[in-house]
Order: structure tokens, then C-alpha cells, then sequence
């Protein structure tokens, strides 16, 4: 039997990082390895699913495309702000892990720790990229800033140093892995991009002056940028976690690094649980990308069933449910698969008892491509099926009625557990990444369409169980004394 797509990429990258020198690739005071581990994660995810890697825009082509997004996020002002301000807090959100809830968007894991901050008369500066809007709150387009980075690039001159890379890249071809992302000229663009899009944030930092700086996402858009500008300033920057796998996701945990950990690596890690800390913290330096269990931000209020605001929420999901149902089952869509699973997927629903309702949720960061992917699934219209209120709802307050969650390999199923709402997998690589919770019985894989609908027949009743509630002050509390201590750790560096 074949390794699995996504075992066979950490057993790489394990060897990787203990037979070569990888943790000394710099450029100046940047470490590149954690950015090129992730191209050769994608290198391989391409490479799986036969996706060629997609060819580079002409110097015309980039050129327009630098321009537009920040144009078309100036010309929407909604509870936008284009200068930073002074702040003791500063979040950077990656854009896609938001929801809309009343007509605005707000960041999953961000707002309900900047909402408490704020509460407690600390000052927050939130950043977001893309053409979203309006907010939440006061957000400042990162666009600009990117571009802005993208301009000055071939201007960021540091030297390359790459240990052993001739050496990694005959042991990858080798093993037949295609690793575009790991070639010279790949890497060159790859740290002067990261090195400009930190010195932009770096300019945010020094007005902002923040004590803290969280992101969510830290290995995708400019989280490693904005860990640079961080780490350059005594500035503790923290990863709030976006999804937990068991140990066993791709962008956390080293077989080897320097002294004085990664320079483009959060110095923190905000954890939903100590199990979460401990698989972090057990690669993590003594010193260096500690993990700090502080809790999941948003789940605590629809956890408690005393909490007024979840009273708020089931009411509206009652509004929206519009009666009682057999089972209530919530499909998370997602921006990967092929057609034919969601088109399969369709026709398992068309086929399934009409006392069920399904929840068809479309992923926050879809566009027009993937709506087409999924049009049959959206195009579902009956008495049982619900499109438009899925999205309208908090994430959480639809898994507190939840049955089921079905999905191609999605983080929901994480987030499903403390509800005690078992998870159904379309793809068998979900069990690379989720396979934790297949052993823990929280999850199966199904690839079958034929499958599907006996297996959700045969899932126990959910029933739920008291939770302990995250104390995120408190967690909130322990990274200010961290900072202070970071700041001194950094001088002393």
C-alpha cells in the first residue's frame, strides 16, 4: 500500500531536517527553511492531486495584478482605515478563516480575543488582507503594504546562504518528489519578498508599538513576514491556532533548529488545549516557540448553556431551522476536490431520508471558480435544505444542533468535538491530517458515495457533555508577562 500523501510529506521533511543543514538557510537575519518546508509541502500537494504547478504571470501581468487589489480596497472605505495608529495589541488576520454575521465580516479567532481586550480598555489594531468588507471594527487594509513590498523586492539585497541545498535537492529527486519551490531562484525571490513585505509591516510595528503581535495562519500570507518584523523589535508574536491535527500538521514541529530558533517563526504559540501545547512543546527549544495552552477564543460562549448570548444564537438557529428535523447534518464546503465528489455528494443528499436537513456551508474564501465547483450542491433547493442561513450562522452555533458534519477533509471536524459531533470525511487523505480523530472515534472516512448515507444512518445520537470553558483572560494575562520577558530574551540574542 502506497504511504499516504500527507505522512509521506512529514517523513520527508523530518529526514530533510536531520540529515542537512537546512535550519542555516538565511537570507541576512531571515530563516528560510520554515517557508521552503511549506512550498515543498504544496510541491507535493500539487504533485498528488495533479495539479501542474501553475506558470508565472508575465512582469505585465503581475504588475496589473499588484495594482488591483490595493485599488479595489481603497475604493471600499467600509470600516476601513489606510494609516495605523497606536496600539497595544496588534492582530493580523490571514483573510480567509472570517465570517460574516450580520452583514459584516470579523476574524474567527481574532475578534473574540480583541473584543475582550477591548473590554478591558486595551487598544487594538487589526489588519486584514483582501477585498473584504465592511468590519467589524476599525481594519486596516494590508494590501497596500503588500504591494508596496512586492515594488521594493528586487531592491532587498542580503546574501543567500543555503547548507547542504545541492545535497537536499539530489535527495529529493531521488525519491522522485518534485520540488520547484526549493530550486535557487525560487528561494532568491522567495526571501526578498519576505524580507520587503517585513520591513512594510516593521514600519506598522514602529508607529503601532505594540507589546503584542498575534496572527492567525502564521505560514500562509504574511505571518512569517510580520514573526520577522517581530523578532527584530523584542516584540512577542503569537500563532493563534487556526486547527489542530493530532502532532501531526504540516506547518508545526522540527526535527532540528538553530540555537536560537527561526527568525520567520512566531516566538508563541496559542494553543486550544494542553494536548495541542505538549505536541508543540515537545519539539519547541527551551527558549525559543513555546506553546501556551490558552484555549479555543470562540467556543467558550456556545459550550456554556447558561451564557445569554448562546440563548441569542440558538434562537436564530431555531428561526432558521424552521422546525424539528431527524437529523440536522452540516456539509463545510471547502476550495479543494473535484467536482465529481460534490456533484456525488448531491446526489447522496437527493437520495438520503427526507426527515434530515442538511446545512450547506460555503467556505468564507470561495470564489466564482470553486461556486462553480460546487453548483449542484448550491443549486439544492427543498424544505430540507439549508444554503443561505449556514452561512449566516456562527460556525459554532450550527454545531451546537449538529448531527454530522460532512466534509472533503475539513478543520470543522476538529471543532465539531467538543460538541460531540462526529465527523464524516469524503477523501482519504483526510486521514493524514484527522487520523487522531479516526483513532479517538470522533471521525471515519468515507470515499463511497454509496456509503455515505448508511453511515450517517448508523452514527449514535450526539449527546452532550459538560466542557471545561477556556479562561482566555487569563491566557490573555500570561502573554503580558511573556512579552516582557521576550523583549529581554531578544536583547540578550
Amino acid at each position: 500500500m502506497a504511504t499516504p500523501f500527507h505522512a509521506r510529506y512529514l517523513a520527508l521533511a523530518a529526514e530533510i531536517e536531520t540529515r542537512f543543514a537546512v535550519a542555516g538557510w538565511t537570507c541576512g537575519d531571515a530563516h528560510l527553511w520554515p517557508l521552503a518546508r511549506m512550498d515543498l509541502y504544496l510541491d507535493l500537494y500539487r504533485h498528488h492531486v495533479g495539479e501542474p504547478q501553475a506558470g508565472r504571470p508575465s512582469r505585465v501581468g503581475r504588475a496589473v495584478r499588484s495594482l488591483a487589489q490595493p485599488l479595489a480596497t481603497l475604493q471600499r472605505r467600509d470600516n476601513l482605515i489606510l494609516r495605523p495608529h497606536r496600539a497595544d495589541v496588534l492582530f493580523l488576520g490571514d483573510g480567509v478563516s472570517v465570517e460574516r454575521i450580520d452583514g459584516a465580516w470579523e476574524d474567527r479567532y481574532g475578534e473574540p480575543l480583541m473584543a475582550l481586550l477591548t473590554e478591558r480598555g486595551t487598544r487594538c489594531l487589526h489588519l486584514q488582507p483582501g477585498r473584504r468588507a465592511p468590519w467589524r471594527r476599525p481594519t486596516l487594509a494590508v494590501d497596500p503594504l503588500a504591494t508596496l513590498a512586492r515594488a521594493l523586492a528586487p531592491l532587498v539585497h542580503a546574501p543567500l546562504d543555503l547548507p547542504d541545498h545541492g545535497a537536499v535537492l539530489e535527495f529529493l529527486a531521488h525519491r522522485g518528489v518534485p520540488a520547484p519551490s526549493l530550486g535557487r531562484p525560487h528561494l532568491t525571490r522567495r526571501a526578498r519578498g519576505l524580507r520587503a513585505t517585513a520591513q512594510a509591516l516593521g514600519w506598522v510595528l514602529d508607529i503601532a508599538r505594540p507589546r503584542l503581535a498575534l496572527t492567525s495562519t502564521w505560514y500562509a500570507g504574511l505571518g512569517s513576514a510580520l514573526a520577522l518584523a517581530c523578532r527584530r523589535r523584542g516584540i512577542l508574536s503569537v500563532d493563534v491556532q487556526h486547527c489542530p491535527q493530532g502532532g501531526r500538521h504540516k506547518a508545526y514541529g522540527w526535527a532540528a533548529m538553530g540555537p536560537q530558533g527561526y527568525t520567520t517563526l512566531p516566538a508563541l504559540f496559542w494553543t486550544w488545549d494542553a494536548a495541542d501545547a505538549a505536541h508543540i512543546n515537545a519539539w519547541a527549544d527551551g527558549r525559543w516557540h513555546q506553546a501556551l495552552p490558552g484555549g479555543h477564543p470562540r467556543l467558550g460562549p456556545f459550550l456554556d448553556d447558561a451564557d445569554p448570548r448562546t440563548h441569542a444564537w440558538d434562537d436564530r438557529f431555531q428561526l432558521a431551522a424552521g422546525g424539528p428535523a431527524e437529523r440536522d447534518i452540516l456539509v463545510a464546503l471547502q476550495t479543494t476536490g473535484a467536482a465529481e465528489i460534490w456533484d456525488a455528494l448531491a446526489n447522496s443528499i437527493a437520495t438520503a431520508p427526507p426527515g434530515w436537513r442538511w446545512w450547506i456551508r460555503r467556505h468564507s474564501a470561495a470564489g466564482p471558480q470553486d461556486d462553480r465547483r460546487h453548483a449542484r450542491l448550491l443549486s439544492l433547493r427543498g424544505p430540507n435544505i439549508r444554503v443561505a442561513p449556514a452561512a449566516a450562522l456562527s460556525l459554532p452555533a450550527l454545531l451546537r444542533h449538529m448531527d454530522a458534519v460532512v466534509s472533503l477533509a475539513s478543520g470543522v471536524a476538529a471543532e465539531a468535538v467538543p460538541f460531540g459531533v462526529p465527523a464524516l470525511f469524503l477523501s482519504a487523505d483526510a486521514a493524514g491530517s484527522f487520523g487522531y480523530l479516526a483513532e479517538a472515534g470522533h471521525a471515519r472516512v468515507v470515499t463511497n458515495p454509496g456509503d455515505l448515507i448508511p453511515a450517517l444512518t448508523a452514527l449514535p445520537r450526539v449527546r452532550r457533555r459538560a466542557r471545561d470553558l477556556p479562561d482566555l483572560a487569563a491566557g490573555l494575562r500570561r502573554l503580558d508577562g511573556l512579552a516582557a520577558d521576550y523583549r529581554a530574551l531578544c536583547a540578550e540574542a
